[in-house]
């Protein structure tokens, strides 16, 4: 059955709302919203969704083969709850959704129960911190009484901790502690400093009016950035992260007053733990600083850097190695030099100031100092070291104020003791650069403690506290900021302590998550025996077990020749059977993994035996003893963070009557940082056991640090390295869901299809009837025969086990489905009865519209009919009235050409009167001139008429021959044009041809060319190869020897020593023997004398054993030059091969510009030669259209010269063809010298012209005026 809202498992997105479909026993087909990106995401049915998309997904993927529900209302909102073990359906993807629903609505907290979960809004919401806040949950926490839960009512808040912290001590007199985890950027030390100052203000009673704030709390509070700037760090993730974990422990005096009991606040203690003493002289330069001090130190205004030391004047960041160029960077929005005026004010408050506070920051100084020695090896003799930074040495040994020569001594030298000898041995110059580094970050790390103890100091109870003394029993707040769960690519030796930590602190909180359970399952009475629980002993017992890695690295620590590959190689082998280490093929020697609670861990053993020994030579440690500053030369071996003696409790020893003896300490062996970070790790546990303990986990919702966003998939994996999901998995191990009595009533009521009559009791005997008969399917039997239910009746609410609720609410969509089909079956008939009226309705007025459409066709036709015969009718009227009046046009015409002929004649006939008359009286020749001159015009006029009609009757002519002309070009193009793509598509093959036989030989002919040079090179090759492999070998038999002289030292050196010692020993018991038997002295004295030459034998033996050394060096020193040599030839043929490489490269590239110009000059030679043919075609066309003019104009000249009567015009239409003929030849030339033949016509036009009575002897063309 589908319909139900789901979360389904996503690899970019971890989990993703959906709708399910349908499913069947292995998958189920779901609805998924697509969503425009991540922040979009939410539960809400899709209503925000840009689309859905289908998917199917495999039920064996999820836990009990059921999707998990989400929590939606009946309008498809989610559920938001401020507990979520309140919600219906608690799983994974329930608390991540309604954890983002929370953090985009500026809510940054939530409840688990007793655990409190902090998301780092990446801003200051003011209205969560104002004063009335902090008064209204100490009030209704503290002062109010509730038998209830107090917090009911109230939303979650990290106040809720510390006040009910200060209920818990202060009420019930029992000691409270608050842990606080989570990755560096979730706000662990906002979050410590948040709840210390709500600490401060639930002391003071709301009914009693004190006049400002406690000298004590103030110390308290303002001390707390001492230990930013000397302890926090600008990383990756976090400007402002804490490279160190402290617990800090506020100390109450229990007050007693007439009311309610008080505690006041009288003090406070820290403890600090690990310390990244590394950070001070490595970090990611440009992304990562050091401590936050250096950097105010050097942003100090200079006359404030010279009241501490002269050297700084003038100085940058850049000025020290340790240093270097930082990230620009604000710290609350201060820069560098602001955050130093505080800390010195702060520093002032503590008591340190005047000679204190020059010492502390001249041993800051010191440590920056130690980064700018450089170290070489001395020329007469690699295996010692020269001090070549003199200048730097000189400042530093003023900053120290200890002699010269022991400084550069204890540098290069390292002192080597035995039993009652020593002996000097020269450190290299990479060792000696070690030493430095190792005693500037031994340094800082003691500042960094004698700091804590100063503001221990200051703030701890037993010293400030004027109402206290000695005997007075202090209760404690603890509040435990401490590294989160880690892991990276690279996992190092920081990483396995920091993950060691969070595994004891996992356990004590699954211990007390159990303990709620427990408490929570004993309220509503059901059965403990259902509780189940995996806990993390085997991790523990694999890292500080008998055989665990604690005690396999401080094994290979002490061992002469102990390193990283042998550790791991014996950790595997002693733990080969655990089930939580893990091994794999592909791991390195020196890799091995863990499966810790958060998840599998594979960490990388380089360099633990160094660090984890971190011990300072006994050089170093003399040197420091010489110096005058104080804090270096008095508290450089004190690793307390406290001067306060602490509360033991001895048990006597056996009175043996002496003291056993002491084996004497040497200076190879010491306690390691894992021993001694265990010891501190097993002190803080014990202190944490006989508190009340409480817990905010901080979680960090995006790595852009943007507000109101949350990425998935990060804060899943944090919400699980928290415990969070685990503390889930126990409260919910035996019952995963649970709902109101009511609730269930209210929802499965209608899956009890035998409900009585009378109904039931009461709702728990309802519930049972409903549950029996539905979930008879997830019932099992158990060993002992008996039925275990598949739910459990408590006092307020119903519980049930997984799979469950989802079961009852497919079963309830069952029954609303079938009651939805009866209550949409009349509305359904309705709609489609509704619907086929309508639909008949249309049809009928379809048919007649149909009918009118019909009748107006037929109307619109007859009218057409009677439009057309109208038409004819006039027509023939209009034919008629043209025809009589053509008639009669006619007969006018001819009437006016009769009078014209009379007035012509009378008119003649006048003249001939006048002309006889003028003959008579006068001048017979002027009147002939003037019927000359009349005539002559007449005959002019005529000529002008008649030219006129021609071009009339030419231009008409021309109008026909047009189309002609048209039809004939249009085939002869055609014509053309087919030819010209079949000869292009011939070229175009032709040319791919060419190309490929082009190509094919300029292959042959490059392979010629090429195939020696390849040989060559080859043979260079091989040769480079052969070069190389010979210098591996070298290279491996250089490091193999190096390491046998090493160990063969070390062994000779520890033999040696042993042998010395038994010497020693057996010849001192030898003397205790012969002196108890009061022996002789001649006796004694041959024992003497013996023992002087068994010391004598074996400095020989050393000394040979120092000469083996000398010859080795000597062998060493010529394998280098061997190296040395071999690597000269590897540069030289490496260049020449990389000569013939580049000289290859440039006839390629030649032959490539060859090949690119070849190819554009075919282009181009084939674009010319389809020119020159359009153009032939062009020109052919124009002719054959020519020599159609010129026949037309030969038929228009003969016509002229048959019918024309007129000279002058038969003589210009001469002319004209002359001229049409000359033009031709001059074409019909410029074709025979492209190639062409004349057209065929021209000749037969040109001889048809010819034959006519005329001047002329050429052909004619085409008219000129048609051009």
């Amino acid at each position: 059955m589908g319909g139900d809202d789901v979360y389904i498992r996503s690899d970019e997105f971890a989990w993703v709302p959906a709708r399910l479909v349908e499913q069947d026993a292995t998958t189920a087909k779901v609805a998924i919203p697509q969503y425009e990106n991540e922040e979009a995401i939410a539960s809400d049915g899709g209503k925000a969704a840009i689309g859905f998309k289908s998917a199917i997904v495999k039920l064996k993927d999820y836990q009990g083969n059921v999707l998990p529900l989400q929590n939606v209302g009946g309008n498809g909102e989610l559920i938001d709850a401020d507990d979520m073990v309140d919600l219906p359906y608690l799983h994974e993807a329930a608390i991540l959704f309604n954890l983002k629903a929370r953090h985009t609505n500026a809510l940054p907290y939530a409840r688990v129960a007793d655990i409190v979960i902090a998301v780092n809004p990446y801003q200051w919401i003011t209205e969560l911190y104002t004063d009335e806040v902090r008064m209204d949950y100490a009030q209704k926490l503290v002062w109010d009484e509730s038998e209830n839960d107090p917090r009911i009512g109230l939303p979650p808040h990290i106040y809720e901790i510390s006040s009910l912290c200060y209920k818990g001590l202060a009420l019930h007199k029992m000691n409270q502690s608050i842990l606080v985890s989570g990755e560096s950027g979730a706000g662990k030390t906002e979050t410590v400093k948040i709840c210390m100052n709500h600490v401060a203000t639930v002391q003071q009673d709301p009914n009693e009016k004190t006049e400002g704030q406690s000298p004590v709390v103030t110390r308290i509070l303002d001390s707390n950035p001492l230990l930013e700037a000397f302890g926090n760090a600008k990383t990756r993730r976090n400007d402002n992260s804490s490279r160190f974990g402290k617990y800090i422990m506020l100390q109450f005096d229990h007050v007693k007053t007439g009311g309610k009991p008080r505690a006041a606040l009288a003090g406070s203690a820290c403890e600090v733990y690990l310390l990244e003493k590394s950070r001070v002289v490595k970090h990611e330069e440009g992304v990562e600083r050091t401590y936050h001090i250096f950097y105010q130190l050097i942003a100090a205004p200079d006359e404030m850097k010279t009241e501490i030391w002269s050297g700084l004047k003038g100085t940058k960041t850049t000025s020290f190695a340790y240093i270097g160029k930082p990230p620009e960077v604000k710290i609350d929005g201060k820069e560098d030099g602001e955050h130093f005026i505080d800390t010195k004010a702060a520093l002032e408050l503590v008591g340190i100031k005047g000679e204190s506070y020059i010492t502390l920051y001249r041993a800051i100084c010191a440590v920056l100092q130690l980064g700018q020695l450089t170290f070489a090896p001395k020329p007469s003799n690699d295996e010692e070291t020269v001090i070549t930074s003199k200048k730097e040495l000189e400042a530093l040994t003023e900053l120290l104020g200890c002699d010269h020569t022991t400084l550069s001594l204890a540098f290069t030298e390292r002192t080597i003791k035995t039993r009652g000898e020593e002996y000097k041995v020269p450190l290299k110059s990479d060792v000696s650069k070690e030493s430095a580094d190792a005693f500037a970050k031994e340094i800082y790390a003691k500042v960094f403690l004698w700091l804590v103890r100063a503001i221990n100091d200051a703030t701890c109870a037993e010293n400030n506290y004027a109402n206290g003394d000695e005997n007075t029993e202090y209760g404690i707040i603890g509040l435990l900021d401490i590294f989160g769960f880690e892991s990276f690519p690279i996992n190092g030796f920081e990483q396995l302590c920091i993950n060691y930590c969070n595994e004891k602190l996992q356990q004590k909180f699954t211990r007390d998550i159990f303990r709620t359970v427990v408490e929570e399952y004993k309220a509503e009475g059901l059965d403990l025996d259902e509780i189940k629980y995996d806990d993390n002993s085997d991790i523990l017992e694999l890292i500080e077990g008998k055989v665990g890695m604690i005690k396999q690295l401080n094994e290979e620590c002490v061992r002469p020749s102990g390193n990283d590959q042998a550790f791991v190689s014996k950790a595997l082998a002693s733990n080969k059977n655990v089930a939580c280490l893990i091994t794999k093929n592909t791991f390195s020697k020196i890799e091995f993994g863990i499966h810790h609670f958060a998840g599998p861990v594979i960490y990388r053993a380089q360099d633990f035996v160094g660090r984890n020994t971190d011990t300072l030579p006994a050089d170093m440690k003399e040197c420091a003893k010489l110096c005058s500053n104080d804090i270096i030369s008095k508290h450089l071996e004190n690793g307390n963070s406290s001067n306060q003696k602490k509360k033991v409790s001895a048990e006597p020893a056996a009175d043996t009557g002496r003291a056993p003896p002491r084996r004497a300490k040497s200076n190879l062996a010491a306690d390691t940082v894992m021993t001694q970070f265990k010891s501190q790790l097993g002190t803080l546990m014990k202190g944490l056991e006989s508190t009340q303990s409480r817990y905010i986990r901080c979680v960090k919702p995006n790595t852009l640090k943007k507000k109101l966003v949350m990425q998935h998939v990060t804060t899943l994996e944090q919400l699980r390295c928290a415990g969070v999901i685990a503390a889930v998995t126990i409260s919910r191990s035996a019952y995963p869901s649970k709902l109101e009595v009511s609730e269930v009533v209210h929802r499965y009521s209608m899956l009890n299809a035998d409900k009585p009559a009378g109904g039931y009791s009461d709702d728990f005997v309802e519930v049972e009837a409903i549950m029996n008969k539905v979930l008879v399917s997830f019932e099992k039997k158990k060993k002992n025969g008996n039925i275990s239910k598949a739910y459990a009746v408590g006092k307020t609410k119903i519980y049930f086990k997984s799979g469950c609720l989802e079961y009852l609410e497919s079963q309830r969509g069952k029954i609303w489905h079938k009651w939805a089909v009866k209550v949409q079956s009349p509305a359904r008939g309705f709609l489609v009865r509704r619907r086929l009226a309508r639909e008949k309705a249309e049809k009928e007025a379809a048919r007649i519209a149909a009918e009118e459409a019909a009748a107006a066709e037929a109307l619109a036709i007859e009218r057409e009919a009677n439009r057309e015969q109208r038409e004819k009718e006039e027509a023939i009227a209009a034919e008629k009235l043209a025809a009589e009046l053509e008639a009669g046009r006619e007969q006018r015409e001819k009437e006016e050409k009769e009078m014209k002929r009379k007035k012509d004649k009378e008119e003649k006939e006048m003249k001939e009167a006048k002309e006889k008359e003028d003959a008579r009286l006068a001048a017979i020749e002027l009147a002939n001139r003037e019927q000359r001159e009349k005539d002559e015009k007449e005959a002019k006029e005529k000529k002008e008429r008649e030219e006129k009609e021609m071009k009339e009757k030419y231009a008409a002519m021309l109008k026909a021959t047009i189309p002609v002309q048209c039809l004939v070009r249009s085939i002869i193009a055609r014509k053309k044009f087919r030819e010209l793509k079949k000869n292009k598509k011939l070229e175009k093959r032709m040319g791919k041809k060419w190309k490929k036989a082009a190509t094919r030989i300029q292959a042959i002919a490059r392979g010629f060319i090429q195939r020696p040079r390849y040989k060559q090179a080859l043979v260079r090759k091989k040769e480079e190869d052969d070069l190389g492999n010979q210098l591996d070998m070298v290279k491996d038999k250089l490091v193999e020897a190096e390491d046998k002289r090493k160990s063969d030292l070390e062994d000779a050196k520890f033999q040696f020593e042993q042998e010395m010692e038994e010497y020693k020993e057996k010849l001192e018991e030898q003397l205790r023997e012969e002196s108890k038997k009061h022996g002789e002295s001649a006796q004694q004295q041959t024992l003497i004398d013996e023992s002087g030459k068994i010391i004598e034998y074996l400095r020989k033996e050393n000394m040979k054993l120092r000469q083996q050394c000398e010859s080795m060096k000597k062998d060493y020193k010529s394998l280098k030059e061997n190296n040395a040599r071999l690597m000269e030839a590897n540069s030289s043929a490496s260049a020449s091969f990389a000569q013939l490489n580049e000289h290859a490269k440039g006839l390629n590239g030649t032959n490539g510009r060859l090949i690119k110009n070849v190819d554009a000059y075919k282009k181009q030679l084939v674009k010319m030669k389809e020119d020159l043919k359009n153009r032939q075609a062009f020109y052919l066309a124009e002719a054959h259209a020519r020599v159609a003019y010129q026949k037309a104009l030969a038929r228009i000249v003969a016509q002229v010269q048959d019918k024309s009567r007129d000279a002058q015009l038969v003589e210009d239409v001469v002319i004209w063809a002359l001229e049409c003929e000359a033009e031709a030849k001059a074409e019909r030339a410029a074709l025979e010298n492209a190639g062409q033949k004349a057209p065929p016509g021209a000749a037969v036009a040109s001889r048809r012209t010819a034959q006519k009575p005329t001047d002329d002897d050429s052909d004619s063309d085409s008219d000129s005026d048609s051009d």
